[in-house]
């Protein structure tokens, strides 16, 4: 219906009286129109007659279609076309002497079918007018007085309403429609003897079912009556089970007092007989373990005295020996001097202007303890001449010599030339002598190179953006991060190595805690291969993971080449020629593994 149609909440406590309002006026509607509605409504005939007589039935369950059910008749009603082209002024200025001719129920089902077809809120009538005369007078199952609503529509200025016109049947002295009244009849004679047939039948089944249903009664009936039975002889075998089970249970609770009594009995017996074995068998044993007591104690006596005296020895040995003493000042002092450097670099990467002096305090201590780690560890080498050969190329190596010399090393080990032990400790000059070449490197370049600038971000918690290849920067900085990869042949029989879910977990270690000195700096590690299980601990670490036939390479040239935003400089760790191109002319700043390994060094972070 139309957006101006009345509410259902107004229209509900008044469904019934129009709804029988309605279905008397059906009886005023055309046959075309009325079977059209007919075969609409569910449950509807297919003949006027017993539509009609059924109708009061069928509009009972369809209340809350009221409107529509009627405005599918009021055009074909002889009173209420006329009635639906008046004007709205005209109408509700004369709506209750319409009412007295009309009935109310018609006059409000004039007003509802009015504003179901408003097409604006001015045309439909006023909801109280339709109040007031659905709740006036009852459904009335006459015809309006024609003459009354002539005078009225008059009055208003209205065309009247003509009277339907009568049909013209055509003469029953014609044969075809002789002929075809007797086929009507014939077919009505019909149509009544198969009811009547129809009628005898339902008859016979109904009497059947009679018989049925109160067979199915006597059934019921014998049935409950031996059910009754059941129950009661139930009731009686629950009822003797019950005293059963009573003297079943003072019976336990007898028998229970009885065990208990017995085992407090066994319970006395048994421990008089262990009292008497106890005394006669275990103090001998008693006896032994006393004697096993002292000797303990005297053995643990011997133990602290031992240890005094080796202590005791051990001290004399070093005010004896002045070079053990003098190892002894210096492993206690390694501590002291690194923390003083970490002071200076400090204070180099926080001022503004740095002394000349400081610079050379700093290169001074460094250069101090690498030679006081090295004269110490020196003593741990064999006295090998080829051992000694390696140690001596090492400490005049340079950066690109020391790859070659750590390559021969590893080899030696292998075949077995030189012991696992050794080989770590020339490792381990082999990394000194890079740190010193990059700290001399570091001194040397401009502080306005790309690890000035981080360091400068990471000093002062300035915003910036660090991107690590992750897998370029572990396989080439195994040293540092304390790794041994292992390594495989791939399809085109070049050997990769290969970094786990461990080695992983150390390279987001070490960049945590860097993460953790810079609060200005957000890092994301780039790795290839699927995504592994990795715990991270740092809001302001992030990882990414090479997706199917791509590497990390490609997600750091995205990172950089995506990114428009302006929360600081980008800064890419990398030794890969594709990737140093690429972020480069998308204008970040390009750092080397060995360049950000001076940079963690030179703050004391190691994984």
């Amino acid at each position: 219906m139309g957006q101006y149609a009345y509410k259902n909440d107004l229209v509900t406590p008044w469904r019934k009286t129009l709804s029988e309002q309605l279905v008397h006026d059906l009886a005023f509607v055309p046959a075309g129109p009325l079977l059209a509605l007919a075969k609409k409504t569910p449950g509807g005939w297919s003949h006027r007659t017993p539509f009609l007589k059924n109708a009061r039935r069928l509009f009972q369950a369809r209340y809350s279609l009221i409107a529509a059910d009627f405005d599918a008749i009021a055009d074909e009603l002889p009173w209420m076309p006329v009635l639906l082209k008046l004007e709205k002024a005209t109408l509700v200025a004369h709506l209750d002497e319409l009412a007295n001719i009309l009935g109310g129920p018609r006059a409000a089902l004039l007003c509802l079918v009015r504003a179901a077809r408003a097409e604006d809120k001015d045309a439909a009538i006023a909801s109280e007018l339709f109040t007031k005369h659905a709740s006036n007078g009852k459904p009335s199952a006459a015809s309006p007085e024609t003459k009354a609503l002539r005078l009225w529509l008059q009055k208003v200025g209205a065309p009247t309403v003509e009277p339907p016109a009568e049909e013209q049947t055509p003469s029953s002295s014609d044969p075809s429609v002789r002929k075809l009244k007797e086929e009507i009849d014939r077919i009505a004679t019909a149509r009544e003897n198969e009811l009547r047939a129809e009628r005898r039948h339902h008859a016979h089944l109904l009497a059947e079912r009679d018989v049925q249903v109160v067979a199915l009664e006597a059934a019921a009936k014998a049935n409950l009556e031996s059910q009754a039975l059941q129950l009661a002889s139930q009731e009686a075998a629950a009822q003797a089970l019950q005293t059963r089970l009573a003297k079943t249970e003072t019976e336990v609770t007898r028998l229970k007092g009885e065990l208990d009594q017995a085992r407090e009995h066994v319970a006395k017996k048994a421990r008089e007989i262990a009292e008497h074995l106890l005394s006669e068998e275990l103090r001998p044993w008693f006896t032994d373990a006393r004697k096993l007591r002292e000797a303990s104690e005297e053995v643990a006596q011997l133990r602290h005295l031992t240890a005094e005296t080796v202590e005791a020895v051990r001290k004399a040995q070093r005010d004896a020996d002045p070079f053990l003493a003098k190892e002894h000042e210096l492993r206690q002092a390694i501590p002291q001097m690194e923390d003083m450097l970490k002071l200076l670099r400090r204070y180099q990467r926080t001022a503004g202007s740095v002394l000349p002096a400081i610079v050379t305090l700093e290169k001074r201590v460094t250069e101090h303890i690498e030679k006081v780690r090295y004269e110490l560890e020196r003593r741990d080498l064999p006295s090998d001449p080829f051992l000694e050969r390696i140690a001596t190329k090492i400490n005049g190596a340079k950066i690109a010599e020391l790859k070659a010399i750590e390559s021969a090393l590893a080899a030696a080990e292998q075949s077995g030339l030189v012991d696992s032990r050794h080989a770590d400790l020339y490792r381990g000059d082999i990394h000194r002598r890079r740190s010193l070449t990059a700290d001399q490197r570091f001194h040397d370049q401009k502080p306005s190179g790309p690890v000035a600038l981080l360091e400068r971000a990471v000093a002062l918690g300035e915003p910036a953006r660090l991107g690590i290849d992750a897998n370029n920067f572990a396989c080439l900085q195994q040293a540092y991060l304390g790794l041994k990869l292992a390594s495989k042949r791939n399809a085109q029989g070049d050997l990769r190595l290969l970094l786990d879910t461990p080695a992983r977990q150390k390279v987001l270690n070490l960049l945590e805690k860097l993460a953790h000195e810079g609060t200005g700096l957000l890092i994301w590690a780039s790795f290839d291969g699927q995504a592994s299980n990795l715990r991270l601990d740092h809001p302001r670490l992030k990882t990414t993971f090479s997706r199917a036939g791509s590497k990390a390479d490609h997600d750091l040239m995205d990172l950089v080449g995506k990114d428009k935003s302006s929360e600081g400089p980008w800064f890419i760790v990398s030794d890969d020629a594709e990737v140093r191109d690429a972020c480069t002319r998308q204008g970040a700043f390009i750092l080397s593994n060995e360049a950000f390994v001076r940079l963690l060094a030179g703050r004391g972070l190691r994984s």
